[in-house]
């Protein structure tokens, strides 16, 4: 794979498809994965768009550098990039993490930008959630290695099998990122609350979230900037790697979105069929915890 050279830093990345006159689709991979990820849905779609993969800055083969980490630092390197291939506007893809950098990104660079899919969203997440997550990642990684939590990940986020042909290359993806790399990539939700970002969206967005993920699912319903400014559709059958369990049906979705965004509308009997447990589940955590809190204070 090329390389290219962004200020302080080298960035792995390839074109597919690159001769093509077609529309043109940015993938961004999520936090500790990188563009390997995308094995299983990238035939889908270079097979009707130019595809650009890479790896985000501290991942995979791309170099970390030496600034501080900030959105700001992460949109700069996407726009640098699209700039040195020539490339944009263009349709930008985004799992997780690179989902809410794909947003962030669309906001400061309009005019590079044609529409955003977002898969799997960290749409809204409070503060003591995210402080939590990293509690237990870092408990996982105490030793100074990610293998743990790559195993914690790959089993209970992603739900993927050992025999899975992704299983060891997403174990070997978060391996080769260093833990004060991960850790600070995930704290800048913390400094930066995505919820609001939604609300200034001004391209047509695709949401689509895995029936089985019951994190983005939540996160999604509790988000109503995402669902006012967005359509938003539920995979049947997936995780929160959805491009990996239900390929084919994800690209379909993307691909009539890209055609015509205004005939693709939320579901929101499906939506609400899928994530009604899971909405009900946080506000009866929520609750008792605030009944525990007052119990103590009594």
């Amino acid at each position: 794979m090329p390389f290219i050279q962004l200020r302080d830093i080298p960035v792995n990345y390839q074109i597919y498809n690159a001769e093509s006159t077609s529309e043109t689709i940015v993938f961004i991979h999520g936090l500790g994965l990188n563009q390997e990820v995308w094995e299983p849905i990238l035939p889908y779609f270079y097979a009707h768009y130019r595809v650009v993969a890479f790896d985000f800055r501290g991942h995979g083969r791309t170099g970390r550098g030496d600034a501080a980490l900030s959105w700001e630092l992460f949109t700069e390197d996407l726009r640098l990039l699209l700039l040195q291939l020539e490339l944009g506007p263009v349709h930008v893809l985004g799992h997780g993490f690179g989902a809410t950098l794909a947003v962030k990104f669309s906001i400061l660079h309009a005019e590079l930008v044609k529409s955003l899919l977002l898969l799997s969203t960290p749409a809204f997440l409070p503060r003591k959630t995210i402080e939590s997550a990293v509690h237990i990642r870092k408990r996982l990684t105490s030793k100074g290695a990610m293998l743990s939590l790559a195993e914690s990940m790959v089993s209970g986020i992603f739900k993927l099998s050992p025999d899975n042909g992704l299983y060891g290359k997403i174990i070997s993806a978060y391996i080769s990122v260093a833990p004060d790399t991960y850790f600070d990539t995930l704290e800048l939700y913390m400094k930066s609350p995505v919820n609001m970002d939604f609300g200034q969206l001004a391209h047509p967005t695709l949401t689509l979230v895995g029936s089985e993920d019951s994190l983005s699912l939540t996160s999604n319903a509790l988000s109503s900037q995402l669902l006012m400014h967005s359509s938003l559709i539920v995979v049947p059958g997936a995780t929160n790697t959805l491009f990996i369990d239900q390929p084919q049906f994800t690209f379909e979705r993307v691909r009539e979105f890209i055609a015509d965004p205004s005939q693709v509308v939320t579901d929101y009997a499906s939506f609400e069929c899928h994530v009604a447990k899971y909405v009900m589940q946080y506000f009866n955590d929520a609750f008792e915890q605030l009944l525990n809190k007052k119990a103590v204070q009594a």
